[in-house]
């Protein structure tokens, strides 16, 4: 059903009711916690051992469900899907890679063509901050602050187009590690040390030769991330951490070959086949997992009665074709999404959420009018019925007035970089 039609038949339910006067006081703060690669087949046994105590806290005062997909499931499209409420033929973000005068170059902000929530948020006043989002760089003017997801990157540190304002990223924490802190780190969380001899290839050997990277790159964020919520107060705080999707990309390799080889052999996998590689499979993921509850804790530290907390990913990780993944699947595997606070029903399962979604859900409940042009719609049934009751939503042509950018795609000296760690991921050739 589209936003509009839906949007629709919730005015004309509402206005069979006489609308009372709200009790929902103005929301101090709203986080938007993403977690890339996040699978509800892999965290619930973790759930039901207690080991996501932060989590499961924010599922047991909120609501909760798989969150469909889209194909094809390349981070930079999905969560720019995520930003915008829009699909990829409408937000212009298409693939991890664009071309320029003739060269492959990553993707860049500078392309999309709609805007993402925090443009419209600034186009109404509110405060936001944005981290580490996907295709952000370069750094865009909005009313707070944004770090883009390039400031991660060794080479750009002395750019002023990484954060917004340009001066904020002297003023952010920076983290080094040594392989030797790293060591005893990955020891004390119960990473893997190695992969099994016979799950070796060429990309595999290069994502686990860079996997410090990219924990470090995450840490950083998690840094950047404690260090904002104390010093720059926002109304909306957005920010995603890779470190669950790129951990799965490699740490499956870690799952028992035997075990994989008789999986592999099968025509077809049973519910129970799957159950029994998700079971070996969390085994060696979980300390990833309890690092991600931990980073939700941070947020959890700065919440108060009147904060609302959305946790989403952009798609889940699923075993099939002899492999876990989430991309050329039949399907793409869900991903997770859990909206918790004053204004969200407690406990509640919700069905048939997009990623589409998310944006619209933000903008309703800030009180800002929903496009016409947008793909998804409020999560209506995951609010409480009293505030949907006393807020009916309002609908325009479209939010993207004034919106100038050309979608040109822009490169930097950050870019070999970039294009090297895709490549570790298997995202490029």
């Amino acid at each position: 059903m589209s936003l509009v039609a839906v949007v629709i038949l919730t005015v004309i339910f509402l206005r069979s009711r006489p609308l009372k006067s709200s009790s929902f006081p103005k929301q101090s703060k709203v986080f938007v916690i993403g977690i890339d690669g996040a699978s509800w087949n892999l965290m619930e046994p973790l759930l039901a051992d207690g080991k996501l105590p932060n989590i499961k806290r924010l599922m047991d005062r909120g609501a909760y469900g798989p969150l469909k997909s889209l194909t094809p499931t390349r981070s930079p499209v999905l969560w720019t899907s995520i930003a915008t409420g829009k699909t990829q033929t409408k937000h212009g973000i298409g693939s991890f890679t664009a071309e320029k005068d003739g060269k492959t170059i990553p993707v860049s902000g500078s392309q999309r063509i709609t805007k993402a929530f925090w443009n419209i948020f600034t186009d109404y006043g509110i405060t936001v901050g944005v981290v580490n989002w996907w295709v952000t760089w370069p750094a865009e003017k909005v009313n707070g602050f944004m770090v883009s997801d390039r400031f991660r990157e060794k080479k750009a540190r002395d750019r002023k187009d990484l954060t917004f304002p340009s001066d904020l990223a002297k003023q952010l924490p920076e983290l080094r590690m040594s392989e030797r802190q790293f060591a005893i780190e990955r020891q004390e969380l119960g990473l893997p040390a190695n992969i099994h001899p016979e799950a070796s290839s060429h990309a595999i050997d290069e994502l686990a030769g860079q996997y410090k990277g990219y924990w470090v790159q995450d840490k950083q964020i998690r840094e950047v991330s404690r260090f904002l919520l104390a010093n720059r107060k926002v109304e909306v705080f957005a920010v995603v951490f890779r470190i669950v999707d790129v951990s799965s990309h490699l740490f499956w390799t870690s799952i028992d070959a035997n075990l994989i080889g008789e999986m592999r052999a099968k025509s077809s996998l049973t519910s129970e086949d799957l159950a029994q590689l998700d079971a070996a499979f969390i085994k060696i993921l979980a300390p990833v997992y309890v690092y991600a509850d931990r980073i939700v804790g941070d947020f959890l530290e700065h919440a108060d009665a009147n904060t609302n907390i959305i946790v989403c990913s952009d798609h889940g990780f699923k075993f099939e074709k002899g492999r876990y993944g989430h991309s050329n699947m039949y399907t793409p595997p869900d991903g997770i999404v859990i909206l918790s606070g004053p204004l969200f029903r407690s406990g509640a399962q919700i069905q048939n959420a997009s990623l589409l979604d998310i944006t619209p859900t933000l903008l309703y409940m800030e009180g800002i009018p929903l496009g016409r042009d947008m793909d998804g719609k409020p999560l209506f049934n995951a609010f409480r019925p009293e505030y949907v009751k006393t807020h009916p939503p309002r609908l325009v042509a479209s939010l993207d007035q004034g919106f100038r950018q050309q979608g040109e795609p822009a490169s930097s000296e950050m870019d070999e970089d970039i294009l090297d760690d895709l490549k570790a991921l298997g995202y490029i050739q």
